[in-house]
């Protein structure tokens, strides 16, 4: 799953350069819809937005044609690409199997001491989605991090950031259907992981972030975000 942060509100960050940040506040003004297709982005208006030069946003938008999601149109200036359902699938396709690889891998590593911590959280996440708080996300993401960093396999983490910064969808309380999907997908994971069993571990995870992944694409759908268009749907 992408990551609990709030792209568009975060401050800027003085240590870091100034056009990925805006390349991440963009993306995330693109998946939440603020920023719907075809619609127009105006390097002044966004400059003036994020409190930055012009400089730093178009080269941000530059970067996003690279990624398909914005286009440069000669004499006409930048807009956002239409993104469809599929193409939506086919990113959390990629981060299920990274993610699921991750989850394999750590299968051997976790300590006792690491389940335990896990077993906490899935706890915690529980609790938290019964008393309908948001928390429930983060404690989320943080059991996710865990596993991943178990795994020891730093080249697949890179991978996975780079899957997870192409869809930065922060509102995951809002999707129907995750608020069950998130702790009982977790049942058959924390079966394997307990195990030691890679083969179940990976497949559980895998399996769970598609499963996300296709609640977020009938979100999005259903909000107008994505275009549905013929053959677009997972068969």
């Amino acid at each position: 799953m992408s990551a609990p942060d709030d792209a568009v509100a975060q401050p800027i960050d003085g240590a870091e350069r100034l056009s990925p940040q805006i390349a991440r506040r963009i993306r995330a003004m693109i998946i939440s819809g603020e920023a719907s297709g075809n619609q127009a982005l105006r390097t002044e208006h966004l400059a003036e937005r994020f409190g930055v030069s012009a400089t730093p946003v178009r080269e941000a938008l530059m970067s996003l044609t690279g990624e398909g999601l914005v286009q440069l149109r000669p004499g006409r200036g930048f807009r956002v690409v239409p993104m469809n359902r599929q193409d939506l699938l086919d990113i959390y396709d990629a981060q299920a199997y990274f993610a699921g690889e991750l989850a394999g891998r750590a299968a051997s590593r976790l300590t006792d001491g690491d389940l335990a911590q896990i077993d906490l959280m899935q706890e915690r996440i529980i609790d938290a989605i019964s008393r309908g708080d948001p928390a429930a996300e983060q404690i989320e993401w943080d059991l996710h991090s865990l596993i991943n960093r178990v795994a020891q396999a730093d080249k697949l983490r890179w991978l996975l950031r780079l899957t997870m910064r192409s869809a930065p969808f922060t509102a995951w309380s809002s999707v129907t259907g995750w608020a069950q999907a998130a702790p009982e997908d977790h049942l058959p994971l924390l079966r394997g992981l307990r195990n030691r069993s890679e083969r179940t571990s990976r497949d559980a995870m895998t399996a769970h972030v598609r499963n996300v992944g296709d609640l977020l694409a009938n979100h999005l759908s259903g909000r107008g975000i994505l275009c549905d268009e013929p053959g677009s749907t997972r068969s």
